[in-house]
């Protein structure tokens, strides 16, 4: 179906739009650093405790924003450095210009999108239909330094989120799916005898509330494990000193128990004394000091 057929007058009204929002920049000139100064401060403003960089503004046609090079680093003394967006490209909903946008992004070399009601009065925003495709997390430099290790892999996923703030109070909740791909990270301590865990593929659902991120239906296959989990991280400021404590189960595979003679044994033990092939585990403490333990 042709939609310019089934609704002329509203994609004829688009085009006009168009065409005179084109000609008023022309005419007036386009204020670049003036609108650029603007979204750095919206920016700063849903994400307190960051400084927000943007490298340029242009006009896109018909009726569209792209903006190059956003930088997101914390505003702590260091200024670590947390995201780069190399391009963003910002579409105001006709009816709604100055509340309701669809955001395109290219960053840590993935396309996003999703979907963002502004409030400005009520100080909230709603971000719907949130979609990342194949974000690449080793393109994430505050991953690497928060955790003090390698991390990788693809990450995909799906949600939504709504926050509001008032004055230095600043809540949120949202919840979505999360999997990636060809990840790996390393250990701080080994856990049976590896010193970093590859990943075939990982999933879990995510519920974030009252700076707590909820992991549910936690599952990974490795080469060497397979496994899955569930539990929580309690955000705190700064990150390194978030609680979490974690729990689940691993599944050795036959790569692993080939040269690994003490996985072999807990597995035998598991399966006299539980009738079990699978080995409980808790992971607990900080990101900063977290522990690892075999549970009965």
């Amino acid at each position: 179906m042709n939609p310019f057929r089934s609704r002329p007058l509203f994609f004829t009204g688009l085009i006009i739009y168009g065409l005179l929002l084109t000609a008023a920049l022309l005419y007036f000139r386009f204020p670049a650093k003036k609108f650029k100064t603007f979204c750095q401060t919206q920016v700063e403003q849903l994400l307190p405790d960051t400084r927000c960089s943007i490298s340029k503004i242009r006009y896109k046609f018909p009726f569209a924003m792209e903006i190059i090079d956003i930088d997101l680093s914390s505003n702590q003394e260091n200024e670590q450095n947390l995201l780069t967006v190399d391009r963003a490209i910002i579409r105001p909903k006709v009816t709604a210009p100055k509340s309701q946008f669809q955001v395109e992004l290219a960053a840590c070399d993935g396309k996003h999108d999703f979907s963002l009601l502004l409030k400005q009065k009520k100080k909230e925003a709603r971000f719907e239909n949130i979609h990342l495709t194949n974000l690449d997390l080793a393109k994430i430099p505050f991953l690497r330094q928060t955790f003090g290790r390698e991390i990788t892999g693809l990450l995909s996923g799906s949600g939504t989120y709504r926050t509001s703030w008032n004055d230095d109070l600043v809540e949120g909740k949202g919840k979505g799916k999360i999997s990636m791909v060809d990840g790996s990270f390393k250990l701080l301590l080994p856990i049976l005898s590896l010193q970093k865990i590859d990943l075939k593929k990982f999933n879990a659902d995510l519920v974030f509330q009252k700076e707590k991120l909820q992991f549910n239906k936690g599952r990974f296959q490795g080469r060497e494990l397979t496994g899955n989990f569930s539990g929580g991280l309690a955000l705190r400021s700064p990150i390194e000193q978030s609680k979490f404590s974690f729990k689940g189960t691993l599944e050795p595979l036959p790569p692993l128990l080939k040269k690994n003679r003490y996985a072999k044994n807990l597995l035998i033990q598991m399966k006299k004394r539980h009738n079990r092939s699978t080995l409980p585990f808790l992971l607990q403490g900080s990101v900063k000091r977290p522990s690892f333990k075999f549970d009965s």
